[in-house]
């Protein structure tokens, strides 16, 4: 080869490396052994902004690494300045002090074993960065929607839980170390694990399934969970899975099924009213017979004793109507401040001579136990109802706890009361439980597990009617085998008051026979005929009235010698209350006494209001009678 030939192709070689080195997309510095630049490519003036002369001969540290880097760079030039070559991502500062996310590749260039130079290229990965930084904010803000969303998220992968959420680790009761090893059919009520598995099947299968669906789940602690379920089919690590967004939705269950036991309760509170209405009608029919014969001069002894029987049997009677009443919520239940360790004590006495002697009754008795407002009759008829509960779990025998503590209930309790103090009566036994399957439907009106003849399905129905009506309510907790504990929450109150004086008052002496003219109003005609007899035996002139109508109509015609009227509330056609008004309107000083079977407390008021004189329960005595008789008389103008 000539000198001639040589030069060419030197100068060939430098032209390939001229186009090569300017015209390579990556900014590329030539340094000497000294770090210095030594030549820059265009794309290097284009990222950095430096021209060639004012590159060439300064150290590369010196035109690109930013100040807060300088030591990391230094590093990386001592190590190509050993002969090392090196490739890293890092940030490097442009002539106008703007920075610039580069990968740099470093190598040192060899002549003869030595090094004359270093080759440094940067390429500009901000795009790549900032989409990089892009998804990982994307990433955490995702994982703070998900980590802190209301829904329970996680994945299912044959059968196993790839990810979850923390309110999944709430929801189940699982903890993070746990759910990898859980099944997701453990998850799933057993009465609902087939169809629910068959869905994710078939998800998984591409098959057309609701996405949408509700099922129960059962939590690590045996709870029993609604859960309202939304899954997408997705590729997880490469493989098939389903997403799920599950909602707990076991509080609006719960609500749902309060008010359809209120509607329940309301409408076995119609159905009672009548009963106690009819029933308490019968009473008076036979109180009235009998309280005449008991007037009758020539009754013997055996005949006195013989009728006082008829009147405890209409007195339990009475009890019973307004039990039935208390229990339907149809009559508010006379409160009074009561102190429940008091009335436990009593209870107890009564439980440990009528339960059978292989069942022992203790008691535990709260120290400073606040006052509560309570009926104490309808205390102990709640109590002795739960009692005969525990009773009959316990065939073989066991043990019956009253108890009393003071709790403070926080907000959203699962009894649903409001936030603050309560008393809570607990009666507790160790008997058989109550399976989980009947356990919703205890408090239902007429629910009853017993055989046919056994039991009316009443008993705690009425507790629950009580505790609504103390403002309270009652909660029940119960396993199999171990027993059943039924918390009654009555409201403390916040002042302690004094207890009512239990001392009986004295009796007020018998009223005195009067004179004047009644008209009697009922459209039971027992009821008119025994009425009229037994004031015209004390000695009144009767009229007597079969419906609102005829009532109107005689005292329209007889006003001006009617001294008190007698009106029952509840009658067909015209009833009690608009009789009541067509009287007043005739005269709106009349003394009108009403009576019914059915006496509702707002019932009692708005007839008071409406005009009324006074009120009469029935079944009612001659005594009351002839007392109300008395006090209208007694404020009856002096003339027409």
């Amino acid at each position: 080869m000539t000198p001639q030939d040589t030069e060419r192709d030197l100068r060939l070689q430098k032209a390939y490396f001229e186009a090569i080195f300017q015209n390579s997309p990556d900014a590329v510095a030539i340094l000497d052994a000294h770090d210095r630049v030594v030549m820059i490519n265009k794309a290097f003036t284009t990222l950095f902004q430096y021209t060639a002369e004012e590159a060439r001969g300064v150290p590369i540290n010196d035109l690109v690494a930013p100040r807060r880097m300088r030591r990391e760079a230094e590093d990386l030039s001592a190590k190509a300045l050993q002969g090392v070559s090196f490739e890293v991502e890092t940030v490097r500062e442009r002539k106008d002090g703007s920075l610039v996310d580069v990968a740099i590749v470093a190598a040192p260039i060899f002549i003869d074993d030595r090094m004359v130079a270093i080759y440094a290229s940067y390429r500009n990965i901000s795009r790549r960065k900032e989409a990089e930084r892009a998804l990982r904010e994307m990433d955490q803000k995702y994982r703070l929607i998900v980590d802190y969303s209301n829904d329970a998220v996680f994945v299912i992968q044959d059968g196993r839980i790839r990810f979850w959420n923390p309110r999944f680790v709430r929801l189940s009761g699982y903890s993070d170390e746990e759910i990898p090893d859980v099944f997701i059919g453990d998850f799933i009520h057993p009465d609902d694990r087939h169809r629910v598995l068959a869905f994710h099947a078939d998800r998984l299968a591409g098959k057309a399934v609701p996405n949408t669906y509700n099922f129960r789940a059962v939590g690590k602690d045996g709870r029993l969970l609604w859960i309202n379920i939304n899954a997408i089919v997705v590729e997880w690590d490469g493989k098939p899975a389903t997403i799920n967004f599950a909602r707990d939705f076991t509080r609006e269950k719960e609500l749902e099924a309060q008010l359809a036991h209120a509607q329940k309760m309301e409408a076995v509170g119609t159905l009672a009213g009548g009963i106690a209405h009819d029933f308490n009608n019968l009473l008076q029919t036979i109180q009235g017979y009998a309280e005449l014969l008991a007037n009758r001069p020539d009754r013997s002894e055996n005949d006195r004793k013989r009728l006082q029987k008829i009147f405890d049997g209409v007195q339990r009677g009475r009890e019973l109507t307004r039990n039935l009443l208390t229990f339907s919520r149809k009559m508010e239940p006379h409160l009074q401040p009561t102190d429940l360790n008091r009335e436990l004590l009593k209870i107890k006495d009564i439980l440990s001579r009528t339960l059978p002697k292989m069942i022992h009754v203790a008691l535990e008795p709260a120290p400073d136990l606040p006052l509560v407002h309570a009926d104490p009759s309808q205390v102990a008829q709640a109590v002795m109802n739960l009692a005969v509960n525990a009773k009959d779990a316990m065939p073989e025998g066991g043990t019956l706890t009253l108890k009393t503590s003071r709790v403070v209930l926080p907000e959203g309790h699962p009894s649903g009361l409001r936030p603050g103090p309560y008393v809570c009566l607990s009666v507790e036994d160790t008997g058989s439980g109550i399976p989980e399957d009947v356990r919703d439907r205890i408090f239902e009106p007429f629910f009853t597990t017993k055989k046919p003849g056994s039991g009316t399905g009443l008993g705690l129905s009425m507790v629950y009617g009580i505790m609504a009506t103390h403002e309270g309510t009652v909660t029940c907790h119960s396993e199999l085998r171990r027993g059943t504990r039924f918390d009654c929450f009555f409201p403390a109150l916040s002042e302690p008051a004094p207890l009512k004086d239990e001392t009986p008052s004295p009796e007020l002496p018998l009223p005195k026979p009067g004179r004047g003219t009644v008209l009697f109003v009922d459209d039971e005609e027992n009821l008119r005929m025994s009425g009229r007899e037994m004031l015209e035996f004390f000695g009144y002139t009767v009229l007597t009235a079969a419906d609102g109508e005829e009532a109107v109509s005689i005292y329209q015609q007889e006003w001006p010698r009617i001294d008190v009227v007698l009106l029952d509330l509840i009658m067909p056609g015209m009833g009690g209350r608009k009789c009541l008004e067509k009287i007043l309107a005739v005269r709106p000083d009349a003394k009108i006494i009403v009576a019914s079977g059915f006496s509702a407390n707002d019932s009692i008021q708005d007839i008071l209001i409406a005009g009324a004189f006074d009120f009469l329960a029935k079944p009612y005595s001659v005594d009351m009678l002839l007392e109300k008789m008395e006090k209208a008389l007694a404020d009856r103008p002096s003339g027409p």
